[in-house]
């Protein structure tokens, strides 16, 4: 029987993928096992090979199309088989970057063979209407067929009717738009559309913002200093491209920080110990130990220790992580990653930093996998090595916290009554509210300063 070329849940929280592109046009051979779709998720780009060797067939989606997981794209159809017919099959609507799933109706229908789609009450569609009805965001099911077969002439005619009823007043949205527009409490009408004639899609939604009321202009009064020329209008300045990288993690982000309710713990820790522990450390080592992996490994026996801030926030549950993966924030030229260093908590110093340092150049070079980059339950943001003392950092769901590091410097503090220079630390820990609360997280805070400061605890 055809083999179901499906969307695939490629990471936990993925609901959705996008489709790049095909390594191979419809109606040409594929070998199971061969490159047969690129996918993008949040984190990265994945190859998807063929899981059966045959001709793909009855393509649904094309680059650039958002697809929600599990949805059947495309078949890989073996000699003598055909495309299987609307009864037992899903139908699918098309608009650009807003493919949707629609259950067939459980009507009887003839089966279709390569390169042909199902219409209105199983009409066989040609490829060129199909093709056409796919360019302009077309459901096959709204167009009548004519002696049992929709060609382009009816697509067209389609068309026209539709631009029509957009002269009438009515807004042109897919049924996405329309859902997400009604939970946001939006008009469609004051969203500007990217689609075919002008349609709204999912995607203006999601990313129309109100219009800024201007503040009001004040006349000047006698004696008063003349005001500030205007700021120069929209459109004047110099656009930055976005990649979609930047975009990815600017939504993750802007998530956080509107639901996750953020709390902040700050603490200065003397960091002598530390630099110690370190020199110590690299002297038996071969493999280069940073501040960073020694950092890694307090904060992994911290978390074993507190379990409860290495949980994490799911569909209104908490839930505790068996081990601690922990995430290692990385700037890259797109932004920012996280990969993961999984089951931190029983790794030894060496192991971790010939990890961590393979992660680095892997995350700066383009090369980290979907799986070094899956599973974190807490993570490590340091800018210390940019001369940042301190700073705030955005949880990162459905993590509970994350630990902000600022860089060692040389401070006057109390030592015994005594004025005293001192290397110091300042780590700032943000939490969810929703997991963790001030008690539990100021224990752990407490814990791990006493790790840094004393690096022997770590090792009990």
């Amino acid at each position: 029987m055809p083999k179901e070329v499906i969307m695939p849940a490629l990471g936990m929280a993925q609901e959705t993928g996008e489709l790049l592109r095909w390594f191979v046009e419809e109606g040409a051979t594929v070998k199971a096992g061969e490159p047969l779709m690129e996918v993008a998720t949040d984190k990265v780009d994945e190859t998807i090979e063929a899981t059966a060797s045959g001709v793909l067939a009855g393509v649904l989606a094309k680059a650039g199309d958002n697809v929600p997981v599990g949805q059947v794209i495309a078949y890989i159809l073996a000699a003598g088989e055909s495309l299987p017919a609307p009864s037992r099959a899903d139908r699918f609507t098309w608009g650009p970057g807003d493919l949707q799933l629609v259950k067939a109706a459980d009507t009887p229908a003839a089966p279709t063979t390569v390169g042909e789609k199902t219409g209105s009450g199983g009409a066989v569609v040609s490829p060129v209407a199909a093709r056409m009805a796919a360019e302009h965001g077309v459901d096959l099911s709204a167009i009548p067929a004519k002696g049992g077969r929709i060609q382009k002439e009816d697509v067209a005619a389609f068309l026209e009717s539709q631009k029509s009823t957009a002269a009438s007043g009515k807004v042109l949205a897919s049924p996405k738009a329309r859902r997400l527009a009604d939970e946001k409490g939006v008009e469609l009408s004051a969203i500007a559309g990217s689609g075919p004639d002008g349609a709204v899609l999912a995607t203006d939604v999601e990313n129309w913002q109100p219009a800024s009321i201007p503040a009001p202009i004040e006349t000047e009064a006698p004696g008063l200093a003349p005001s500030l020329p205007p700021s120069p209008a929209a459109g004047e300045g110099s656009g930055v491209g976005v990649s979609r990288a930047w975009q990815v993690m600017a939504q993750r982000l802007t998530e956080s920080w509107t639901t996750v309710p953020h709390f902040y713990l700050v603490r200065e820790v003397a960091a002598g110990g530390l630099q110690t522990w370190r020199t110590q450390a690299q002297s038996r080592s071969d493999v280069k130990i940073t501040v960073s992996d020694l950092l890694v490994k307090v904060t992994a026996v911290a978390l074993a220790r507190h379990p409860r801030v290495n949980a994490s926030w799911i569909k209104g549950q908490i839930i505790a992580n068996p081990t601690v993966n922990l995430g290692l924030a990385v700037a890259v030229e797109d932004g920012l990653l996280v990969p993961v260093l999984p089951s931190a908590e029983s790794l030894g110093l060496r192991e971790i930093a010939s990890q961590r340092a393979a992660l680095v150049e892997r995350a700066q070079t383009g090369k980290l996998a979907l799986a070094d980059l899956s599973g974190g339950t807490f993570t490590i943001s340091n800018l210390g090595m940019f001369g940042v003392d301190a700073f705030n950092a955005i949880v990162n769901p459905p993590q509970a916290a994350i630990l902000a590091v600022g860089k060692i410097a040389d401070r006057v503090v109390a030592v015994d009554g005594q004025p005293a220079v001192r290397p110091m630390l300042t780590l700032t820990l943000s939490c969810d509210h929703r997991v963790v609360d001030g008690a539990r997280a100021a224990r752990f805070l407490d814990e791990l300063a006493g790790l840094i400061e004393e690096p022997l605890r770590a090792l009990e």
